[in-house]
Formats: C-alpha cells, sequence, structure tokens
C-alpha cells in the first residue's frame, strides 16, 4: 500500500526530473541514467519527426552526434562487441517488414586459433570486402555481420571472396563453418525467425 509520504516523495521526484529537464541539467542528466533515457526517447521523437523514413535508436543518435562533435570517422567497417548484435539484427528486421529493405546475416564460425594473429588475419579478410554500412559482431569464436540492402545474388560471391582472403591470411582450416540468411525470405518471413536462426547460429 503506498503511504501518502512515498506518493509525495514520487510526485516531487517526478516535478525535479522535469525541471532538470527544462533547464538542461547536464550535470544531473549525465548522472542519473533513467533521466538520461527519458531525454534519449525525447531525442529519438524529434529524430523521427526530421527522417521519418528510418527507425532510430540510441546507437543511431550517439553515432550521429559523435560525427556532429568529433568529425566523420575513418571509413571503415564497424567492428562491435557480439552484445549489440541482437539488437542491431532487430533493428534491420523492422526496417525489412516496414519498408522492404532487404539484408543479409552471416555467421562465420572459426576453428580456436591458435595466436591471436591468426584471429586479426581471418578478421582483416572478413572486413576488407565490406562497406561502411555493413557491420561486423565479435562473439566467442564467430564473426557475425550484418549487411544492409544485400541481396541473394550478390552474397554469394561475398562470402567465397572471404574465404579465399581467409585461406591466405590465415589458412584454410581457419573456418568451421559459414551460415547465411537473406531477408525477406521465403523461409524467413518474419523478425522471430530470423531471431530464432541467429540464436541456433550463436550456440
Amino acid at each position: 500500500m503506498t503511504t501518502v509520504t512515498e506518493a509525495a516523495k514520487r510526485l516531487l521526484g517526478a516535478a525535479e526530473d522535469d525541471e532538470a529537464l527544462e533547464k538542461g541539467d547536464l550535470e544531473r542528466l549525465c548522472a542519473d541514467p533513467a533521466l538520461a533515457q527519458r531525454f534519449a526517447r525525447r531525442l529519438l521523437l524529434l529524430a523521427q519527426e526530421i527522417s521519418p523514413g528510418r527507425v532510430w535508436s540510441t546507437d543511431d543518435l550517439r553515432d550521429v552526434l559523435e560525427t556532429a562533435c568529433r568529425g566523420p570517422r575513418p571509413d571503415e567497417v564497424q567492428v562491435l562487441e557480439g552484445r549489440y548484435f541482437r539488437k542491431r539484427l532487430r533493428e534491420q528486421c523492422a526496417l525489412g517488414e516496414r519498408y522492404g529493405d532487404p539484408f543479409a546475416c552471416v555467421v562465420v564460425k572459426l576453428t580456436v586459433p591458435s595466436q591471436p594473429p591468426v584471429y586479426q588475419s581471418v578478421l582483416d579478410a572478413v572486413t576488407d570486402r565490406l562497406r561502411r554500412t555493413d557491420m561486423v559482431f565479435l562473439y566467442k569464436r564467430r564473426v557475425a555481420l550484418i549487411l544492409p540492402r544485400m541481396r541473394a545474388v550478390s552474397l554469394d560471391p561475398l562470402i567465397e571472396r572471404v574465404r579465399a582472403l581467409v585461406g591466405v591470411g590465415a589458412g584454410e582450416m581457419a573456418i568451421e563453418d559459414v551460415a547465411r540468411i537473406v531477408f525477406p525470405a521465403p523461409e524467413h518471413p518474419d523478425t522471430q525467425s530470423v531471431l530464432d536462426w541467429a540464436e541456433d547460429q550463436l550456440r
């Protein structure tokens, strides 16, 4: 049961949060994760009004603001931690379902590398053939790729080229398996089927 005192504290806290947002209290925004998330949600709504053709995320806003503050990043592929993979994959599915944007996802399963240079050689070979809009995720012995606007007809030549480059740099036995998916496709018609496929590849 909520007491009068507890209710008053919540109301006062909400009022203080609203005041901090209205004043742009940077110190509080940077110290309070919940308040920062409220601020970010408002920014997302504004971004959606400016560019309604895209489903915006807080990661997208971070990338845009980082470029605005620090200038453009080098023209290279994004290499991200595996924990971002499912989130970005879900975002691509949302774009595909909403706008019909195709994309491909590839999971390269590696044999256990004997030395760090071998692993780096594989990563160099994978990123060598990718575009700046493509994303690479490192997850245990796997390298996952999300390739926006990639169609099936272009995917197989890309994979064969990556295999060849890996063979030269790290040896033909460095890759254990390569799984791929193109969305949308009859066998994977919705987001859940793609996420289920991805979970199978990451086990």
